[in-house]
């Protein structure tokens, strides 16, 4: 018998200057569409396994507004920013491959670079900008951080 898949325990909302090429964005970086959350104005995305409980909701401008606080404004994730979001992969190989799709997507690659990719903190690790500049980090753990983690320029 087949079982529908559980909704998502953690929605991660972020805003968008265009839904529709962020739809196309995230796709190829293999998050899963899910349809029933989303219209023109947001799309709505399971993060790529093993995180698939988490959901990203991507707003488009007017429907994000719905959800700020009043007299706040949006980020422009090119000049702020706002937060860090991260992913673990299986595999030093993968923290490259996602690198990669997320460049042929339309994004850009290392917006900022841990020195030694974060060997020294016992990981691999790479990030990128998605469209609207968000910037996302994606790492594989290879083992136990050094008395070098966290030194900047090493």
């Amino acid at each position: 018998m087949h079982h529908p898949q559980e909704a998502p325990t953690f929605y991660l909302n972020l805003h968008t200057a265009d839904p529709e090429a962020g739809l196309k964005f995230f796709t190829t970086l293999g998050f899963t569409p899910i349809p029933e959350y989303s219209d023109p104005e947001t799309k709505a995305f399971r993060f790529p396994a093993p995180n698939s409980s988490i959901c990203l909701m991507l707003h488009g401008p007017n429907r994000f507004r719905t959800f700020m606080r009043p007299g706040t404004e949006t980020n422009d994730a090119t000049k702020t920013t706002e937060a860090l979001f991260s992913l673990a992969v299986d595999k030093k190989e993968l923290v490259d491959e996602v690198i990669a799709k997320a460049v042929d997507a339309g994004g850009s690659a290392d917006p900022y670079k841990l020195g030694d990719y974060g060997e020294s903190c016992g990981m691999y690790t790479r990030s990128f900008a998605d469209l609207d500049g968000h910037i996302w980090e994606v790492a594989a753990m290879l083992g136990a951080g050094g008395p070098g983690c966290g030194k900047e320029g090493e």
